[in-house]
């Protein structure tokens, strides 16, 4: 612990150190601290200090301070309690994407893999382990990235063919798998380690239609198709069919999600998101996000008790989905110019944390967004100007798909 020797009144050398300031000036210090510090080093230097730092008013205290003019998502959950609330976490992810984001040309780099793709990407994700990602386009071919900095050999795979027809989704089964769903109607189970161009599917589930979106979690596979229909396999079965759900919808599923394993979320093209419990197979919830016609749902990310779906005109809705509720409890809408006629669209939302809410779409630009109603923007990322089509973020990387056929990667230093 550094410290300064002063002289007492009787000219005694005495030492003052950190741990010797009163409680009262030591908060002080550490209000002007940033969080990562905070949380990674400082209280971890003696039990004295990681008390002090783990209160949890100290945390409610400084995230109330940024956050006093808004409404936060997290914050409006039926599930909320402030005394249980993690402050800790909620100020340390908004401090620490801020910091990064909003200085994200000094705080990131960023490569731009173009090549390999010659048509649109529209699926990317990034793999378990953070140092890989994939993309899926409709040239039909997958590959496999290195996300790790000035890495010559890129992509590490391309697999040409890996579908017949275009590779509209992709989703991250476990640490070694992944899956793909093509317009081929097929739905296949690719092993990560060892994927390469002679690679064959450890599975392949066969569906009725196109497919447009995939999610899945242990023995447990969901395909969402062109036709309203969504169709559930068990990869130790793959010729089997758990269940086919024929009512939900009235036309195409464009995205489904699993919230807590035990929901499964369905959006289609028909206005309308439905809420199935897959533990007693039944329609818990259908609803309209907006009463105007024209309005459907395109994307959905959960994070904490909150969905947040984005649509076909600009809108971000927040969906409490606490004890099975499902309910709308806000619609959030970035400000646009005044007389701006154009019609923006939100291809894909993405929430991994309590600090940010990331959307792409026909604009171009990636919006880095508060949790917050309204919304404040943290970064808008303008780089190669193509309509975003996917993106995903997990272990501080940032990929992006675009129509453009490229794939671009930030990774925070």
């Amino acid at each position: 612990m550094s410290s300064l020797e002063v002289a007492d009144g009787a000219g005694t050398p005495s030492t003052i150190s950190l741990d010797s300031l009163p409680i009262e000036v030591f908060l002080m210090i550490c209000e002007r601290i940033d969080a990562d510090t905070l949380v990674r080093s400082l209280m971890y230097v003696n039990k004295q200090f990681y008390d002090i730092i783990s209160d949890n008013y100290l945390w409610k205290k400084r995230a109330m301070h940024k956050f006093n003019d808004c409404n936060v998502a997290f914050m409006l959950t039926s599930a909320y309690n402030e005394n249980t609330f993690n402050w800790k976490q909620f100020a340390w992810h908004t401090e620490l994407e801020d910091s990064c984001w909003s200085e994200y040309k000094t705080k990131t780099t960023t490569t731009v893999y173009r090549g390999p793709h010659f048509s649109e990407v529209d699926a990317v994700i990034m793999a378990k382990d953070g140092n890989h990602c994939i993309s899926a386009s409709r040239d039909r071919s997958i590959c496999l990235w290195s996300t790790a900095i000035n890495i010559i050999n890129n992509p590490m795979v391309h697999k040409t063919e890996s579908h017949k027809g275009w590779v509209w989704d992709l989703d991250i089964y476990d640490d070694h798998h992944f899956l793909s769903g093509s317009w081929d109607s097929r739905v296949k189970l690719w092993n990560t380690d060892n994927f390469s161009q002679i690679s064959q599917p450890i599975q392949t589930f066969r569906t009725d239609a196109a497919v447009l979106s995939i999610t899945s979690k242990e023995n447990f596979v969901a395909a969402g198709l062109y036709m309203p229909k969504i169709i559930a396999f068990d990869p130790r079965e793959p010729d089997k069919r758990l269940f086919e759900l024929l009512n939900s919808h009235k036309r195409s599923i464009i995205d489904l999600c699993l919230i807590e394993d035990n929901y499964l979320i369905s959006l289609s093209e028909d206005k309308t998101v439905s809420v199935w419990d897959l533990r007693t197979n039944n329609t818990v919830k259908s609803m309209y996000l907006s009463k105007q016609d024209s309005r459907f749902p395109m994307c959905a990310s959960y994070h904490d008790n909150i969905l947040f779906i984005g649509d076909n005109r600009d809108c971000i809705y927040w969906l409490d989905c606490s004890h099975g509720l499902y309910n709308i409890i806000e619609t959030v809408k970035l400000e646009r110019p005044i007389n701006d006629n154009r019609i923006y669209k939100l291809n894909c939302i993405k929430c991994t944390n309590y600090g940010s809410v990331i959307t792409g779409g026909n604009e171009g630009i990636i919006y880095i967004l508060t949790p917050t109603n309204p919304p404040k923007v943290i970064a808008k990322v303008i780089d190669s100007g193509s309509e975003i089509t996917s993106i995903d973020y997990q272990n501080d990387t940032l990929v992006v798909g675009y129509v453009n056929s490229y794939v671009q990667v930030w990774k925070k230093i």
